[in-house]
């Protein structure tokens, strides 16, 4: 038989006559691959962000100069390196925030000839006021992206917070980000002279091909780096963020699988007695199994096709959630552009294709074993495979065992940096709940029809009924149902339980009465130092008890980066501890991500570089610290004028005396100040406000696949109620011929739908809470070095839960009209 003209007979005309069958399916797989698409462009482009000054700034260089402790070095290591013969390219970086837009931004003080040639950027008077750029102290270049953000033109004025101080700025000219790095850009001289750092540079590029002979000349305030090792590094920052959330997306995916699955399975079920018929013609087994994968395919292109689009839309939201939690955490960066139409795009419709080609394998490999001698017997399947149920419940415990082990054997060998094992364990368990769910929903059944029965009476029984004699089909919609519960619960009690934490990690290090930083600082830490004379200025004033300075600076640990924090630590022991008698000692404070990294026990001795060389400290304590993904160590302030030479500080933690009104004295701290610096200065209540609302902002996006995860589930279960309804139309004909009306027949398909909501439910908490244990435990320590305790918010989770139910009894309303246009003449009469 000519397989081009089945297809078009059987296949194209399967699409056709259940147009709202194949439309459920398609949009379940578009949501899918467009929350994946989304969620993959989005992160992707913010590591891309975190790299593209390395990689689009003085391109041909590689190599990089920069300072081994804190943000700047000196600029005598350029003048060296002339001397040397070298052809070094300064660069310095810092950020700034516009305030009326919120938005962070990257500024570059920039050999501006040098750079720009690399880039081949042509400088011409149409694009650039070269006399505002190179002779003014307030001549700036915008990227583009910048200046549409901020909403600045070419002439006009802006002012940027930098560091303490509101800078002024005009736009001589704004470029593409294509061969540049967004941002802002000064010429260096200028930029020194208009932050007040002469002699200072962040980083100096260079071509080299001998490091060894590079390294004999640099002084030891420096380090020679590869670039392709900087980016490695700050690719490796967000690694943890892309993958944990390219996973969570990827499982919304699977949801729109279990529905592909079920369409291509019913449909088999429904066309079994046009199989027989097509075998008895001649037609072979691998054309049956081809005429069902192509059905698949065709809705998976359609689905993925569609989701692309949708993408689009997604990515508007989800680039402003990546933007916002990679920003507070990490670094500023700013996501524009729109990923549709990239490589992308490809990853995401290649899974979608993926998923529709395996989704319809077993269904198709079915269709193929039909024989002529079956075809009128649309039940065979459920009694042929039905004798397996048992067996595959104990291969799914086994599943489940071998992917807890897995998730396991990641905690405690911790064989890669990433989870990666722990994702395959939890596939695994997903694999493990999907195979038990029909021996699941078969003794579920048998211990609840009876109260079915005596409920619903007569729709009860008939609904029951109808669950038992396709229990395998229902099991799919079940574990639609399931998942996507599961999803929703993990994500709950992750949300949850991480909220609680930081609330108890709040109450225990935020005591202090007045928080002052920079307003500038868009991240949990400050780089840039706060101006000195603020301590002399209001250290007097009398409700305050004790200042704690807080310097936080880059560092390396075993050549790794770290976070130095300096404070005073007797002032923090006096008020966050109640040790009024605590001594200074040598000795460090690190964060748990250290421990977790690198095996470090409190009381152990570690090395720490310095400027004064390497010193020997005791771990004191291992502390959590939720604020950064990198290590954090403390030291007390001593030291870092013992070592490093400097009384610098970024933060300024403030102890008021008791009775002291706290909105009193920040007053009286403007007064002092006297409007000359751009400070935040928060009251406790506030700050503690503004730390949840960073949480919130960081969480968005798990928010965003809960809801496409349900939406999904809900369009499973609406298919396969659909797909029962049309399978039934001759029961439904029979019923109607004793009296039931279409009330009491959607009242049947209600109740089959409440069922399999209520079952998929408690299964989906189940595999939700081995999820939530997972990912809390062990998917968030590797990734993070946090961590938490698991915390349920049982109200919440329940309330949630009930509305998943409700949804998912109203998508029995979805038969209503396959009901109401069965013929009961017509539909006996074939019969």
């Amino acid at each position: 038989m000519n397989t081009l003209k089945l297809i078009a007979v059987i296949t194209l005309r399967n699409l056709k006559e259940e147009k709202l069958f194949s439309i459920i399916s398609i949009l379940g797989v578009a949501l899918g691959v467009g929350l994946f698409i989304s969620i993959l462009g989005t992160t992707q482009t913010a590591i891309n962000s975190f790299t593209e000054d390395i990689k689009k700034l003085n391109p041909d260089t590689n190599y990089q100069i920069e300072p081994k402790f804190g943000k700047y070095f000196d600029e005598s290591v350029y003048k060296l390196l002339i001397r040397n013969d070298y052809k070094p390219i300064p660069v310095i970086k810092t950020n700034g925030l516009h305030e009326k837009t919120d938005t962070s931004i990257n500024l570059f003080g920039i050999d501006t000839f040098s750079a720009f040639k690399q880039s081949q950027i042509r400088i011409s008077p149409e694009k650039i006021n070269i006399r505002i750029f190179l002779n003014s102290t307030n001549g700036a270049i915008l990227t583009k992206d910048v200046a549409q953000r901020i909403g600045v033109k070419k002439g006009n004025n802006f002012s940027l917070v930098i560091g303490n101080k509101k800078e002024n700025y005009t736009a001589a000219g704004i470029l593409s980000a294509k061969r540049i790095p967004t941002g802002i850009y000064q010429d260096i001289g200028n930029f020194q002279e208009k932050l007040s750092i002469f002699g200072k540079l962040s980083r100096i590029d260079l071509e080299s091909n001998n490091a060894d002979k590079l390294n004999n000349i640099l002084p030891q305030s420096v380090r020679l780096v590869s670039k392709a090792g900087v980016i490695k590094n700050e690719k490796d920052i967000l690694e943890s963020f892309k993958f944990n959330l390219h996973f969570i997306s990827f499982i919304a995916i699977l949801v729109g699988f279990f529905m592909l699955y079920n369409t291509i399975f019913i449909t088999v079920v429904k066309k079994r007695p046009q199989i027989g018929i097509l075998r008895a013609l001649g037609a072979d087994k691998k054309q049956i199994i081809f005429l069902f994968i192509v059905q698949s395919i065709i809705l998976g292109v359609i689905g993925s096709f569609l989701g692309l689009f949708l993408g689009q839309i997604l990515s508007f939201y989800s680039s402003k959630m990546v933007e916002d939690t990679v920003t507070t955490i990490f670094k500023p960066v700013i996501i524009e552009e729109m990923f549709i139409f990239s490589s992308y795009a490809l990853v995401a419709f290649i899974i979608g294709l993926a998923i529709s080609l395996i989704a319809a394998v077993l269904p198709a490999i079915e269709a193929s074993r039909v024989k002529p001698t079956e075809t009128v017997r649309e039940g065979t399947f459920e009694l042929r495979y039905r004798k397996f149920y048992k067996k595959a419940f104990i291969l799914g415990i086994i599943l489940i065992t071998v992917g807890i082990c897995f998730s396991l054997a990641d905690y405690y060998l911790k064989i890669f940096d990433q989870p990666f094992f722990s994702y395959a364990g939890v596939l695994l368990i997903l694999a493990g709940f999907a195979a038990g769910s029909p021996y699941y929903l078969e003794k579920f059944l048998q211990k609840s029809q009876d109260l079915l029965k005596k409920i619903f009476r007569a729709p009860g029984t008939i609904s029951s009924a109808d669950v038992y004699s396709s229990l395998y089909r229902f099991s799919i919609a079940l574990i639609s149902v399931t998942v996507s519960t599961a999803l929703i619960i993990s994500m709950m009690v992750l949300i949850n339980s991480f909220e609680t934490s930081l609330k108890h990690w709040i109450n225990k290090n935020l005591n202090a009465d007045i928080f002052i930083k920079s307003s500038s600082c868009s991240s949990n830490f400050c780089f840039e130092p706060i101006d000195k004379n603020i301590l002399s200025k209001i250290k007097n004033i009398d409700e305050i008890a004790a200042l704690n300075p807080f310097m936080a600076m880059q560092g390396k640990f075993r050549g790794q980066d770290v976070i130095y924090g300096f404070g005073n630590e007797k002032v923090v022991k006096q008020y966050n501890d109640n040790m009024e008698d605590y001594k200074v000692t040598d000795s460090v404070a690190v964060s748990e991500y250290i421990k977790i990294k690198y095996g470090i026990e409190k009381d152990e001795k570690i090395l720490i570089d310095t400027p004064a060389g390497r010193k020997k400290f005791r771990v004191r304590e291992v502390f959590t610290s939720y604020s950064t993904t990198q290590g954090f160590i403390i030291f007390d302030k001593s030291f870092q004028k013992k070592y490093w030479n400097s009384s610098a500080f970024t933060q300024l933690s403030i102890f008021l005396k008791k009775n002291a009104e706290t909105e009193k004295v920040i007053k009286k701290i403007r007064e002092e100040l006297g409007g000359k610096y751009t400070l935040d200065i928060l009251n406790n209540k506030v700050l503690r406000q503004k730390v949840m609302g960073i949480f919130n902002n960081s969480f968005q996006i798990t928010y965003a696949i809960q809801l496409t995860a349900l939406i999904i589930s809900l369009l499973g279960v609406a298919n396969m109620l659909y797909a029962v309804a049309l399978e039934r139309k001759r029961e439904i004909s029979i019923l109607k011929y004793l009296g039931a009306d279409n009330k009491f027949l959607t009242k049947i398909y209600m109740i089959s739908a409440g069922f399999i909501g209520f079952c998929g439910i408690i299964y989906g908490v189940i595999l939700g809470f081995i999820l939530s244990f997972i990912i809390i435990k062990v998917v968030n320590t590797i990734s993070f070095g946090w961590s938490i305790g698991i915390h349920l918010n049982v109200i919440s989770i329940f309330t949630t839960l009930v509305i998943l139910l409700i949804f998912v009894i109203i998508a029995g309303i979805l038969p209503l009209k396959t009901i109401k246009q069965t013929y009961p003449k017509k539909s006996v009469s074939y019969e």
